[in-house]
């Protein structure tokens, strides 16, 4: 476009030798910007969200676990296994965690395929032991039914292929729910809708283009020498470049011209941006997320912190527990408390005194070892007694308080009718 522009401007100043020196100027001085496109994700703050984001979820410990009502045990099963030494031959717990929330923000549905073979107890019963977890990434995917009314999902892939599947064979994570009940996207047919987040960057990006462009202007033409002596043109060239060394030199900013001339400035302001228009073009974006400037910047508190876990982390933890326990295991072992837990440290969040408070709580009540409070500040573990829990005396079951002070009174009473007695 530009291009054009510029040699339709050449073909009205045809007479004009230098068409060089006319291009400059127009480049100079006309605002030109590149589409940013429909592409959201070619913004490097989206996607700085997006990493901020899937940085945290790569920390989830998942394990599986036995959950009863008063008790939950840690199971050292293929599951827990895989998510301890390598989900897949190519991706650690930590990377398989992080591509599924990157495929889930930018995709807005994430899909797992869990790998498994068929084994035999002792007993004779078949279970399935799984031997890895996969994140797939399709072009489109579609659902269906197959023709037994059973719910089916068709992957189109890049190289064009497509493959059909059993739906409760994949794992299903979504984000941004509209009224779809199937996908995820945050429309109401399961597509995704940026327009807001969309004319946002473009704004934003105007104004990071526009930047460079402004401080170039700064620093271009900055007035017009007119000279009243009629000169041939080597002597006007050299009358400007005479002038030009002048300004150099000067300290007092007075130039001493000795040419019968005019020199006429060209005011070029400096147009400001305000801060609160980056501020909105930005919150815009975030809010998409659920991300503070804080967050992504690293200088958060605790109560920050706090707000971050509940909106981005929470969401997470809740929907990959349940997908993953609804899948992995069958009726009969989801009845028994089978289920899929995942672990989230805020304890290193705290600043120094909720650690404090933290450790001393821990401390009376027996809700951590020494060496767990040690980890708290950093420390290495104790090779002997780090594992032991302390417990203030001046604390008892509560299933034993009412027999503790029934006794204390019973104790009391004898003790007021032996002093009466005497």
């Amino acid at each position: 476009m530009l291009v054009s522009f510029v040699k339709n401007l050449m073909n009205k100043f045809s007479g004009n030798k230098d068409k060089k020196i006319l291009a400059e100027v127009l480049t100079d001085s006309r605002a030109v910007f590149s589409s940013f496109g429909n592409n959201i994700y070619a913004s490097d703050f989206v996607n700085s969200c997006i990493e901020r984001i899937a940085n945290e979820i790569s920390k989830i410990e998942v394990v599986s676990v036995i959950s009863k009502e008063n008790s939950i045990s840690r199971l050292n099963d293929d599951i827990t296994r895989l998510f301890r030494d390598g989900v897949n031959e190519l991706q650690t717990a930590k990377d398989f965690l992080s591509c599924c929330e990157w495929l889930r923000r930018k995709d807005k549905n994430c899909f797992i395929y869990p790998q498994y073979e068929i084994v035999k107890s002792a007993t004779g019963n078949e279970f399935k032991r799984y031997t890895a977890f996969y994140p797939l990434a399709p072009v489109s995917a579609e659902l269906g039914h197959f023709d037994n009314g059973e719910w089916a999902i068709k992957f189109q892939w890049r190289d064009g292929s497509n493959d059909i599947l059993p739906y409760n064979s994949i794992i299903h994570l979504r984000w941004r729910r509209g009224t779809s009940t199937l996908m995820g996207g945050g429309n109401d047919y399961g597509a995704s809708d940026d327009s807001d987040t969309l004319n946002a960057l473009k704004n934003l990006d105007e104004i990071l283009q526009g930047l460079p462009k402004m401080i170039q202007n700064s620093l271009s033409l900055q007035g017009v020498l007119s000279v009243k002596t009629v000169l041939d043109k080597e002597s006007i060239n050299k009358a400007g470049a005479d002038f030009e060394d002048k300004i150099k030199v000067s300290k007092s900013g007075i130039v001493a011209v000795g040419l019968d001339g005019e020199y006429t400035p060209i005011n070029k302001a400096m147009p400001a941006i305000p801060d609160g228009v980056l501020k909105f073009l930005k919150d815009i974006i975030r809010e998409r997320y659920g991300i503070s400037q804080a967050i992504l910047d690293g200088d958060f508190t605790g109560t920050q912190h706090a707000a971050f876990f509940q909106n981005c982390l929470e969401d997470f933890i809740v929907e990959f527990e349940q997908a993953f326990t609804n899948r992995l295991f069958s009726q009969r072992e989801k009845d028994v408390g089978h289920r899929v837990k995942c672990y989230y440290s805020r304890v290193s969040y705290m600043d120094a005194a909720e650690k404090q408070q933290l450790a001393i709580l821990a401390r009376d009540t027996g809700l951590m070892t020494l060496n767990e409070i040690r980890e708290l500040y950093g420390l290495s573990p104790l090779d002997e007694g780090g594992n032991v829990r302390l417990q203030s005396l001046n604390y008892i079951n509560a299933n034993i308080a009412n027999a503790y002070q029934l006794q204390d009174k019973q104790q009391a009473k004898a003790e007021g009718e032996k002093n009466e007695t005497d």
